[in-house]
């Protein structure tokens, strides 16, 4: 009883507050969005259908397309495969990013992914480039347009297709992911003359672009420091990486991915490793997939990739066996796709998170937006509780209307999110979320201490930045003052008791209390 009502003491501090929002839709027409992101001009941007970037005022609604891609091509029933269901070659109007300079006019650059054909009428080659174009703030059009990266492989499925630009060794770089090109053999093992000559085979192999996420300088070069010289290659061994998000606070690069039937995945990208597709699947502890055991304890750095070395993801949707059934809905994946960094203060809950949208309405998932709450250096998740979950979701209530969610962006006091979808709703639109101010209290500070008892080390989690922590016992004097690493706190001997944890914070002092020892 003791113990039990210690254990209350502690978690009572430690409040799961619910926000509220309030739906609405603008009214703008939308014609398969893929892309959307906040400017920093107050406009949303996206792509569209067709080789098209649009400009929407976020609150009336007001778009203007800005651009259409003269050479855009959707493919060619030339190219349609022979085998299984007979799918058509990929294509698409897909991944943007605006400059992170985009204001000044110099630099006031879009860059995007779309399809051409790089044959001819008669012998068409569907592919992907990276083009660029410039933007005139003065009169609201484009001055300017240049080819970067052309080549980039298409293939049935899978197409990845996000690209982002992230501040790297003092300069910027471009990220373009893309996907294995292969249906699924699973899923589909007849859809290839033979499975050798599926593209998801060479996902590991540095000779092929597919099934990686490549580097680029902003002029479409290729970096001099990249993991393999001469070689645009960053990370491998992807599957269908559809999502790349950044944290600005700690610099690290996340990227979001299908599995197959289980193990969708958020993996942090470090230069030169290799994500295992399709080797490995998910977590590397958890062997939930024949021979990924064998495979990882086998496995030999490539001695020519700098860094080289397997890496499992942050995290693992469903990293359960794959189920036998070929019903979609009963796969234990919930389709993610992209994502964006919180870092605002106007949810306290949700700053320093990540936010991921999904695609999928199945059995055991929902068309929704999840929260991720990172650790302060971003690379790993704040362990989930029962009063506080992590991931948690939001918004899954209104799948119906919302459709599947493709992309989302935030306004820049982080109190709006903008969603987007394709399909599965009454119109492809833009849904936003606002925040009802009355449902959070900017006086609450969201505490959590454990394990409790201690047992060699404390999880310590706040809403708001720890100046200093103390060690008080039932006396009130101090035993011990802790050196706060990141979240993890190791205490010296303490007599076995129960202590109170005081910890100084900006607005105040805030308690906890914990037991030493069992």
């Amino acid at each position: 009883m003791r113990l039990l009502l210690i254990y209350m003491l502690l978690i009572l501090p430690c409040v799961w507050q619910a926000q509220s929002f309030v739906r609405s839709e603008l009214s703008t027409t939308l014609s398969t969005p893929w892309e959307m992101t906040y400017g920093p001009d107050n406009f949303l941007w996206l792509t569209e259908s067709g080789g098209k970037i649009s400009r929407v005022h976020p609150e009336s609604g007001v778009k203007q397309t800005v651009y259409t891609a003269a050479d855009y091509f959707g493919g060619s029933p030339l190219e349609q495969s022979p085998f299984c269901f007979k799918p058509q070659i990929g294509s698409g109007t897909l991944g943007m990013a605006l400059h992170p300079q985009f204001q000044n006019p110099a630099t006031a650059f879009i860059y995007f992914l779309y399809s051409y054909n790089s044959g001819t009428a008669a012998s068409p080659a569907t592919r992907f480039k990276v083009r660029r174009i410039q933007w005139n703030a003065a009169n609201n059009s484009i001055v300017n347009d240049t080819t970067l990266i052309e080549l980039l492989p298409v293939g049935y499925d899978h197409l990845g297709g996000r690209i982002i630009i992230v501040p790297q060794n003092g300069g910027y770089y471009l990220l373009v992911a893309m996907g294995d090109n292969g249906i699924s053999e699973t899923n589909s093992p007849d859809c290839y003359g033979t499975q050798q000559s599926n593209p998801n085979n060479y996902t590991q192999d540095p000779n092929y672009k597919n099934g990686k996420i490549h580097r680029f300088n902003l002029d479409g070069s290729i970096p001099a420091d990249n993991p393999l010289p001469g070689n645009s290659l960053y990370t491998r061994g992807h599957r269908n990486p559809q999502g790349l998000i950044y944290n600005y606070r700690a610099g690290v690069i996340y990227n979001v991915e299908h599995g197959d039937r289980t193990d969708d995945e958020i993996n942090v990208l470090l230069p030169g490793k290799n994500y295992g597709w399709k080797n490995v699947r998910g977590y590397m502890n958890d062997d939930n997939f024949p021979g990924e055991q064998t495979y990882i304890s086998a496995y030999q750095p490539n001695a020519a990739i700098l860094g080289d070395g397997l890496k499992g993801p942050l995290y693992a949707w469903c990293n359960t066996p794959q189920p036998s059934s070929n019903t979609y809905t009963y796969w234990c994946t919930v389709a993610p796709s992209d994502g964006i960094y919180y870092g605002s203060s106007a949810i306290p809950d949700w700053n320093n998170s990540l936010l991921v949208v999904t695609l999928k309405d199945g059995l055991s998932s929902n068309m929704e937006l999840y929260r991720f709450k990172l650790r302060a250096d971003g690379l790993a998740l704040v362990p989930f509780e029962i009063n506080a979950p992590n991931p948690a979701r939001f918004f899954g209530e209104d799948q119906a209307l919302n459709g599947g969610l493709r992309d989302v962006a935030l306004s820049p006091d982080g109190t709006k999110i903008y969603l987007i979808n394709n399909g599965g709703a009454n119109r492809d639109k833009i849904t936003v979320y606002t925040l009802d101010p009355n449902s959070v209290n900017s006086n609450e500070i969201h505490l959590s201490v454990y394990p409790n008892p201690y047992e060699g080390y404390l999880h310590v989690h706040c809403s708001e930045t720890i100046s200093e922590i103390n060690i008080r016992n039932l006396l009130g004097q101090v035993v011990q003052q802790v050196t706060i690493n990141d979240v993890y706190t190791c205490l010296n001997y303490m007599p076995v008791g129960m202590y109170t944890l005081e910890l100084k914070l900006a607005s105040g002092v805030k308690l906890a209390r914990f037991v030493f020892g069992k």
